[in-house]
Parts: C-alpha cells; structure tokens; sequence
C-alpha cells in the first residue's frame, strides 16, 4: 500500500497513480535509516513520514528531524 501525498488515500502497492485525485504515485523520499549498521541505511523508504526502520528499529531521518524540532 502507498498513501497518496495529496489527497492522503490509500493505493495498492502496483498503483501507478492515485486511484482518488489520479496524482502519480511518489517515488522519491528523503526518509531512510539513520543507522549506518543497518541494510536500509541512506536506502529511500517508500513512506516519507515512517518513523522506525522496519529492518532494524531505528529511528528514521525524517523521525530524528521531527523529534529535534519538538525539542526531544
């Protein structure tokens, strides 16, 4: 599954675009492991705003960015 970044609808995974709005599906994500030990280290994750690294538990980039700029 993949949630559309604009209309926040949920998609198969073989969706090429939004079946709602008909956006494109996202390819690109800033969001990876913040663990260099890790396999998905610097590896783009399909979900921008994951939180933890499904491989290893860490903490993702974009979660260290949220926490740092709530003061945590």
């Amino acid at each position: 599954m993949w949630i559309c970044d604009k209309c926040n609808t949920e998609n198969l995974d073989d969706d090429l675009f939004c079946v709602e709005c008909g956006s494109n599906k996202s390819h690109v994500s800033d969001n990876c492991c913040s663990n260099p030990s890790c396999t998905s280290y610097n590896v783009p994750l399909t979900n921008p705003t994951q939180k933890y690294c499904g491989k290893c538990h860490s903490a993702t980039t974009y979660w260290q960015k949220v926490q740092k700029a709530l003061g945590h």
